[in-house]
C-alpha cells in the first residue's frame, strides 16, 4: 500500500512546463503525429468528458515510433462508493478493473505480422501498460479506502499509437484506446508514475486539460 505521506498534494507535474510564469507546454502547438493521436482518442472518449490527458514522450526504435497516453474521463452516471464497510480490497479491485484490452478496442485496427520494435517488457507494450494500470488500481483503492471524504470516480483509459517511419511499411499507422477501469482520479497519477518508473528516459509527460486538448485540435469546448 502507498502511504498517504508519499502521495502528492497535486497531480503529476508537467516535466516540460517552464518555471512559474512561463508558458504551459500543453498550450503550445502540437505535432502532426500528436494531433492524429489526439483525434483517435476523442473518437472513443468524448472531449467534454476528458478531465486530463497525460501524453508521454514517444519511443523511437527500429524505424518505428510508439507513443502512449493515460486519460481520465468523467463518468456519466453516478457510481456507488468505492469503499464500503465489510468489503475487502481484493473484491473492490475486481469490481473496479474492466476486462483486459483486446484487439477489438482498436480505434484503427490493422493487421501486423512484423515483430515489435521494442522490448515487450516496455511500458509502451499494451500488456505491460495494462499491468501498470492493475498495480495502480490496487494502490489507489487501498489508499482511498482509508479516506474519510467522498471520492469522485473517473474512467481511466490508456491509449497507444504505432507509426512505421522507415522500411517497406513506412506510413503504417495503428492506434488503440482501451477503457481500463472506473477508479478515483488519483489512479491516473499512479499509472503515470508507474510508467515513469519503468520507462526512465522516456518518462517526460505533458498534461492536457480538456480545454487545452480542444485548443490543440482547434475544436470548440463547452464552458
Amino acid at each position: 500500500m502507498t502511504p498517504a505521506s508519499v502521495l502528492p498534494d497535486r497531480r503529476v507535474t508537467n516535466s516540460e512546463t517552464p518555471a512559474s510564469g512561463g508558458r504551459d507546454a500543453a498550450d503550445a502547438p502540437v505535432s502532426e503525429i500528436a494531433e492524429r493521436f489526439f483525434r483517435a482518442i476523442v473518437t472513443k472518449v468524448p472531449l467534454d468528458r476528458i478531465e486530463e490527458l497525460h501524453l508521454f514522450r514517444p519511443l523511437r526504435q527500429g524505424g518505428v515510433e510508439t507513443g502512449i497516453a493515460v486519460i481520465a474521463a468523467r463518468v456519466i452516471e453516478p457510481l456507488a462508493p468505492l469503499a464500503e464497510p465489510g468489503i475487502e480490497t481484493s473484491s473492490m479491485v475486481e469490481a473496479t478493473l474492466h476486462e483486459a484490452p483486446t484487439e477489438s478496442s482498436a480505434v484503427v485496427p490493422q493487421e501486423s505480422t512484423s515483430a515489435p520494435d521494442y522490448d515487450e517488457a516496455s511500458p509502451y507494450a499494451s500488456d505491460t501498460l495494462h499491468e501498470i494500470v492493475e498495480d495502480a488500481i490496487v494502490e489507489s483503492v487501498e489508499y482511498v479506502a482509508e479516506e474519510p471524504l467522498p471520492v469522485e470516480r473517473h474512467t481511466v483509459y490508456t491509449a497507444r499509437y504505432r507509426l512505421v517511419q522507415k522500411g517497406p511499411d513506412r506510413g503504417k499507422w495503428e492506434a488503440s484506446v482501451v477503457d481500463e477501469a472506473d477508479a478515483p482520479l488519483i489512479t491516473v497519477e499512479m499509472v503515470v508514475r508507474g510508467v515513469q518508473r519503468r520507462a526512465g528516459e522516456a518518462s517526460d509527460t505533458t498534461r492536457y486539460s480538456g480545454a487545452q486538448l480542444a485548443r490543440a485540435l482547434r475544436l470548440p469546448f463547452p464552458p
